[in-house]
């Protein structure tokens, strides 16, 4: 308007009711249109007026009469009018001649234009503003609930928690961490970020997330945890069917490529949607020192989380030396995503411990477990990530069944039933990083 122009994001949509809802961070000085007002006025016969705008700032009017779907039982919900819009006017505001807000045209290409009327409109924006509350809510909250959970668990057995009750970790896009990258970072994050769901005909049965790698040419890859399909006894689940909450918000069907159930890895492939820069595998060893983000995407909500860290010297008591840990703290809804330095390079895929930060898989055995997806090839070259410099050897990819999986910690499992040593070498290494080093469930200290 008067040739201002301000850039907005979009935070909320309903694809049902054909609404968006755009949010200008810039104060605007505008006049807002009031929504729950309590005026009550019968529609039908009404004369009205539909406004739009174009890209040259051009005010546009059509008037017309309000009507309904009289003789219907559902005519207070399924309103028209006469006005015969232009396509630029769809999404535009119409009122009465009185000023009264009416609601939001919808389409423009019809006898009859139908328009989304004022009481729908406000029932919506009171749904995305609880949804959002919520989300915010339990964002705040967590810091203070883990606390207190994690004085309960000493000596107190927890019940289990029912899958997915707990989603939000560290800090939701854009605030805290995500303010602190560059703007190109926090795009090329967002555009390869997704969430994924598996289900049994309509019941969810796992959620975690994903990213876009460049992997095949015939069709966009994610790179995700073998979680979504995987049953607790190392076998897949037959017979899912996976979907996938793209960057653009909009959901797809997905298809399991490949998996190894020994590292716990995945490809999963969509069709129809363009990848313009995926996650580049080939990354360079890593400063010890580096800030790490442990990125998640949540799938109900599509908010976009981040948690960050340094990478530290132990790995819990898990028997798997390929994994590490980092000492940012995520959920479960973080499994399968991207760990990354703040400088945008990819540093691993993320996995979950309730107990001890965050252990990943580096990039270079990564970049062999796809490379074997592909030849069959079972050596790569592998960078010793321990040293001060750059070194490599070759490494051999682990064929699912030649070994026994690496044991994973039961998601259920509470300090009470492991054993007490170990839970305080745990918690020790937790606390002093650059003290102690513990792996494999062997404490070190260094002197």
């Amino acid at each position: 308007h008067e040739e201002d122009v301000a850039i907005g994001f979009l935070e909320e949509y309903d694809l049902d009711y054909e609404i968006a809802v755009v949010k200008v961070p810039a104060v605007l000085d505008v006049y807002c249109v009031p929504l729950d007002h309590q005026v009550q006025f019968d529609p039908h016969g009404r004369k009205v007026v539909a406004v739009g705008r174009d890209i040259s700032d051009r005010l546009l009017t059509t008037s017309g009469t309000c009507t309904d779907s009289r003789g219907s039982q559902y005519s207070r919900y399924l309103m028209f009018s006469t006005c015969k819009l232009s396509e630029v006017m769809q999404g535009g505001a119409l009122y009465d001649f009185y000023g009264n807000f009416f609601g939001i045209n919808l389409f423009w290409d019809m006898e009859r234009t139908i328009f989304l009327p004022r009481s729908i409109i406000l029932e919506r924006v009171v749904h995305f503003r609880t949804s959002l509350k919520k989300s915010v809510f339990l964002n705040l909250v967590k810091p203070v609930r883990d606390k207190k959970r994690q004085i309960r668990r000493i000596g107190v057995k927890l019940l289990p928690r029912p899958e997915g009750s707990i989603k939000i970790f560290g800090d939701v896009y854009p605030k805290g961490v995500w303010s602190e990258l560059e703007h190109g970072v926090v795009s090329h994050i967002l555009r390869n970020l997704v969430a994924l769901a598996s289900f049994k005909g309509e019941s969810k049965l796992r959620t975690c997330t994903g990213f876009f790698i460049d992997y095949a040419d015939k069709c966009p890859t994610i790179l995700t945890s073998a979680s979504l399909v995987r049953k607790n006894d190392a076998k897949i689940i037959e017979g899912l069917r996976i979907v996938v909450l793209l960057p653009n918000r909009e959901r797809c069907e997905g298809k399991l490529e490949h998996y190894s159930l020994h590292y716990n890895v995945a490809l999963v492939s969509v069709k129809n949607y363009t990848v313009d820069c995926p996650v580049d595998l080939n990354s360079e060893h890593l400063d010890w020192s580096t800030k790490l983000l442990a990125v998640g995407r949540c799938f109900e909500s599509g908010l976009a989380m981040a948690a960050s860290g340094k990478c530290t010297r132990w790995s819990g008591n898990l028997d798997c030396k390929d994994l590490q840990y980092t000492a940012c703290t995520i959920t479960k809804a973080g499994i399968g995503g991207p760990l990354v330095a703040v400088n945008g390079k990819f540093v691993g895929m993320n996995y979950y411990d309730r107990n001890m930060g965050t252990p990943f898989l580096w990039f270079d055995l990564l970049r062999g477990i796809l490379n074997y997806f592909k030849t069959g090839q079972t050596n790569y070259m592998k960078i010793l990530h321990d040293s001060s410099g750059l070194i490599c050897r070759v490494g051999c990819i682990v064929k699912d069944g030649e070994q026994q999986p690496p044991n994973r910690r039961s998601e259920d499992k509470i300090l009470e039933d492991q054993d007490e040593d170990a839970s305080k070498d745990e918690r020790a290494a937790i606390a002093h990083p650059n003290r102690y080093w513990y792996r494999n469930g062997n404490l070190s200290v260094y002197k």
